[in-house]
């Protein structure tokens, strides 16, 4: 009887343990499955709201940023279209003022290399235009006009030097599609005053 009642309590035992163990997997399965946030399906859908907002909101950074970079070189193109029209164009005033110009030497450079102007004025000669109500020397006086079918334009503008402050005046005449020189002249302002001419072809 005591062998019987042993074999019977190794065998429930046996058995308890098998059930435990069954259990346990059991658990572990329906916690996973707990465990899981979403199917396979929300994770997809989720995933693809997420890519088409960040697409399209890249896309609409992109746009606003070519648009940006567009406007503001279409700015500058107007900006440099302009200011080529106003110190390139033949016979504008400031092609004949200015340093230097694509087919010939300016009034200030043919000035600022003469040496009876450096004598006059000294070594380093400034040139400008007429001030303006804001203090400004940009505006240099011109006036164009037509005599005998040619075109022609003369500009007057303002040197100063460290012996002397002064005028020069300057005419362009177009011959055959090209500018010339009809005469250039300086006049220094204090007295006596004197004048020097550098050109006259008239």
């Amino acid at each position: 009887l005591r062998s019987f009642s042993r074999k019977e309590w190794e065998s429930a035992e046996k058995i308890d343990g098998q059930h435990t163990l069954q259990r346990t997997v059991l658990e572990e399965v329906l916690v996973k499955e707990k465990a899981k946030p979403m199917s396979f399906t929300g994770k997809a859908s989720s995933w693809i709201t997420s890519a088409v907002t960040k697409s399209v909101t890249e896309k609409a950074s992109n746009t606003i940023l070519y648009a940006a970079v567009a406007g503001g070189l279409g700015i500058l193109g107007v900006f440099i279209y302009l200011l080529a029209r106003e110190f390139l164009a033949e016979g504008s005033p400031q092609k004949v003022y200015s340093k230097r110009s694509l087919q010939f030497y300016s009034a200030l450079a043919l000035i600022r290399r003469d040496e009876s102007c450096q004598e006059l004025f000294g070594p380093t000669i400034a040139g400008y235009g007429e001030e303006t109500s804001r203090g400004r020397r940009r505006h240099v006086a011109h006036h164009e006009y037509q005599k005998d079918g040619k075109q022609r334009i003369r500009v007057l503008f303002h040197l100063k030097g460290e012996r002397n402050e002064g005028i020069a005046q300057a005419e362009m005449e177009q011959q055959d599609g090209k500018w010339q020189w009809r005469f250039l002249y300086v006049e220094t302002k204090i007295r006596p005053k004197t004048t020097h001419v550098l050109i006259d072809n008239r």
